[in-house]
């Protein structure tokens, strides 16, 4: 079976899913990691938390804001090709994005989808709408010392010790909230809008 052509152009071997495509790729597609491109009112929020984490001594490092739509699609669809959700031939194309899902058999093409999930390192399917896409969401690493003394949203401080990192610490997470920046507890590094 010979593989469906892409909308974007025939079928070769370099636009082919799989770790050769995303090697080649996947950095034209970038997710931002800064904090100004999130939305407002929640980019205020953020500030003023991370404002907070940063008087209060904690270590933050920022993975992701703004998910890039196209990249946010390379993930969906490779989630669900590698996951038996989607089957590669009626995967919808997304413009901009020359890439190939149908390698002419099943396995292939799961293998494929795989190899790509493995490197976006994926530990669940990415929504094509979401929090991310809509600047409504940040994916960090909060970690600290000892006795964390931290001001919440109301300028009252709170002692916070074990576990000693963002993706664990229900007390963190409290105040998190009040600044309006919520945890998702089965995301580690993701806090968003809405907790979702």
């Amino acid at each position: 079976m010979i593989p469906a052509v892409h909308p974007a152009g025939a079928t070769t071997a370099a636009n082919l899913s799989g770790a050769a495509w995303w090697q080649a790729n996947q950095a034209k597609f970038p997710n931002s990691e800064s904090v100004d491109d999130l939305a407002m009112p929640f980019r205020e929020s953020v500030r003023q938390f991370l404002a907070a984490l940063a008087v209060a001594g904690a270590r933050v490092t920022i993975d992701t804001t703004r998910r890039n739509k196209q990249r946010a699609y390379l993930m969906h669809s490779s989630w669900g090709i590698a996951h038996g959700q989607i089957s590669p031939a009626k995967v919808s194309a997304e413009p901009g994005v020359n890439i190939v899902w149908d390698h002419g058999n099943l396995a292939a093409s799961r293998t494929a989808a795989q190899q790509m999930v493995n490197l976006f390192h994926m530990a669940y399917d990415a929504a094509l709408n979401s929090n991310h896409i809509a600047g409504n969401a940040i994916d960090m690493t909060i970690t600290w010392v000892g006795k964390m003394k931290i001001k919440n949203k109301a300028g009252h401080v709170v002692e916070i010790g074990a576990p000693f990192d963002g993706a664990h610490n229900a007390h963190l997470h409290t105040v998190g909230a009040g600044y309006g920046v919520k945890k998702l507890l089965k995301d580690p590094p993701h806090w968003s809008v809405n907790g979702h």
